[in-house]
């Protein structure tokens, strides 16, 4: 997960700004679109943005915010090209922030049919990336008698929120489609507490859109931890439909937060019998080029973790955890073959251990699979790979007892800290991910004052690993050049400098090409690699100082990335709305611009958009 020890991930707020009246939550990374710099904070104690923020966080604690401005500091509209900006923004940084949702409490127009904009190219590849868009629908309702919902809303790649009464019933000023609207949730007198425990109620769509952008944050964090993947708009939605309160006007229903939350949480797959699994791969290699050989390790297609190989025989092990009792397919992928002056690369693999049962290259259950791994060109196995392709061992379903454990020694409670800093370019900084042997571990985002990013795991006790740090966004924006810096590499307490004699620098793919020395300065994308000794992992209680740094972890593990981009000025943005103005209205659209139209129809008080509980 990048840049969020969030369990339910980041939220992006575009709106007009964030206010220190209000709680801003855990500030990811801010951006002022409009001001272009990096400061979305305004005088306006009860900005718009502020108020929708502070909803989101109300009802998703847990999430990490990203403040997108796109409005000058009064609030007063924003430019669709400010909006697109934004999108783009999140399109580019989806992955590499943790992304989930993005609220988008802008308003303007009444279109009673699916529309497009100039944003629908980003709403298509968000949706795309499974990060579901939230949009109100607008507060021009008229009664119901027009039906029709605002331009951006009407967009099929994003979630429409018409307001309700939180009853089962419309406000007058709601705007709603019975085609359009995709979900409705209250957007009257909505409960707001602000940081001097003042609570407020706010009125209109932009207020009902953040409990559906919440909901969305926690039933994604809640599907990721069931199946592994996100949901799409139109899962959500069917959850939504399925799980929601129908309302007195047929074909609308209300979010029912909690209902959807317990329909995923019942949907849980029946749990599979586990066998902890440890692939052995005793190999040598012949290298070409002053480059060794690589090979992944695959089980059934899906990597398992990698190694580049010498010329003396060695044990290379790798711990999954794999269905119990079941027959697997274990694959040796030889992927860097080569002839370089005269010089041959190949692979040799002597022995595949899998639980203690060994199996011989050339055993009858062994074939090899030259080329791609596609069943085609499928030999008998042999010890020597001459050509790509990949050795595979059919394994028995013996090979996979329940619970097995690891026939090697008990795990190691291992810390590992990175110290790195890093150039910015274009306002984002230098991103890494931390593997181990090929596996991901952690990640962190590295800001201009060295910082210590610390992550604990269980590995293989007394055995070597790789501990690799992978720079991964590499740049130049507008002549800054971003960077990574490796400063120090800490395992269980062993510090390693980056230019010491077991540090090498893998440029580019992490596949054993185009390596060089360590070296602190990651100019390009790349990995640094640490070949750890394995006196540095024992077993469990025997790692100076291990068992502490992990226990602190919540607090200053993954966590830290959030304290350090803080500390860097780079979080400070609260979400910014566009959906009501000083009156709580949404925003009204005037050709390329998004003007504020004040719900004084629906307020009483035009100087305040809310009133205090």
């Amino acid at each position: 997960m990048s840049n969020s020890s969030a369990s339910a991930g980041n939220v992006v707020v575009i709106d007009s700004g964030l206010s220190s009246a209000w709680n801003t939550g855990r500030l990811v990374y801010q951006h002022d679109f409009y001001g272009n710099d990096n400061d979305v904070m305004v005088a306006n104690a009860n900005t718009h943005g502020a108020l929708v923020t502070a909803e989101i966080l109300e009802n998703a604690p847990d999430v990490g915010i990203i403040a997108l401005k796109v409005m000058p500091d009064d609030g007063s509209g924003a430019s669709e090209a400010n909006i697109e900006k934004a999108l783009q923004w999140v399109v580019a940084n989806a992955e590499a922030y943790n992304i989930t949702a993005v609220n988008l409490s802008l308003g303007g127009g009444a279109q009673t049919t699916a529309a497009t904009t100039s944003i629908s190219d980003e709403l298509a590849a968000l949706a795309a990336k499974r990060v579901l868009t939230v949009a109100a629908a607008g507060n021009s309702g008229d009664g119901g008698v027009t039906q029709g919902v605002s331009s951006y809303s009407a967009d099929v790649n994003q979630i429409c929120v018409s307001a309700s009464t939180g009853d089962g019933a419309f406000p007058s000023w709601a705007q709603r489609s019975p085609t359009l609207t995709d979900v409705c949730a209250d957007g009257t007198d909505v409960r707001i507490t602000n940081l001097s425990g003042v609570t407020y109620t706010a009125n209109g769509s932009s207020f009902a859109a953040p409990a559906v952008t919440a909901a969305v944050a926690k039933a994604q964090q809640a599907w990721v931890e069931q199946t592994g993947t996100r949901l799409t708009q139109d899962e959500f939605l069917d959850l939504a439909r399925s799980t929601g309160k129908a309302m007195g006007t047929a074909g609308y229903f209300e979010l029912d937060t909690d209902a959807l939350l317990a329909k995923i949480a019942q949907s849980a797959p029946v749990p599979t019998a586990q066998s902890t699994t440890t692939i052995t791969v005793n190999a040598s290699g012949a290298p070409a080029g002053g480059v060794n050989a690589h090979f992944k390790l695959l089980v059934d297609g899906k990597t398992v973790g990698q190694a580049t190989v010498d010329s003396a025989a060695k044990d290379y092990s790798f711990t999954t955890n794999l269905t119990a009792d079941q027959a697997h397919k274990v694959q040796v992928q030889y992927d860097n073959d080569g002839f370089v002056n005269g010089q041959d690369r190949n692979l040799f693999v002597n022995k595949v251990t899998i639980n203690g049962t060994a199996h011989s290259p050339t055993a009858a259950n062994v074939t090899y699979d030259k080329g791609a791994l596609d069943g085609k060109d499928v030999v008998k196995g042999q010890s020597s790979m001459w050509w790509g392709g990949t050795l595979v061992v059919d394994a028995p379903a013996k090979d996979f007892p329940a619970q097995n454990a690891p026939v090697v020694s008990a795990p190691a409670n291992t810390t590992i800290t990175v110290n790195a800093s890093g150039a910015a370019a274009g306002g984002v900084n230098a991103h890494f991910n931390l593997l181990i042997d090929g596996q991901k571990v952690g990640e962190g985002v590295a800001g201009t004052v060295a910082k210590d990013f610390a992550f604990a795991t269980n590995l293989t006790a007394d055995q070597a690993h790789k501990v690799q740090v992978q720079y991964d966004n590499d740049a130049v924006v507008n002549g800054q050049d971003r960077s990574l810096f490796v400063n120090k590499v800490t395992i269980n307490g062993h510090a390693v400098a980056p230019t010491a004699s077991n540090v090498t620098y893998d440029k580019g793919a992490l596949d054993g090409k185009d390596v060089v020395k360590g070296q602190a300065g990651l100019w390009w994308n790349g990995t640094l690699v640490v070949d750890a000794d394995k006196s540095w992992f024992p077993s469990s209680g025997t790692a100076s100082g291990s068992g502490a740094m992990a226990s602190a972890l919540s607090a200053d593990g993954q966590d830290t990335v959030w304290q350090h981009l803080v500390a860097q000025g780079l979080e400070a943005a609260a979400p910014v709305h566009a959906d009501a103005a000083l009156s709580m209205a949404d925003l009204g659209l005037s050709g390329d611009v998004n003007a504020h139209a004040a719900l004084t129809d629906h307020h009483p008080d035009p100087l305040h958009p809310f009133d205090v509980a």
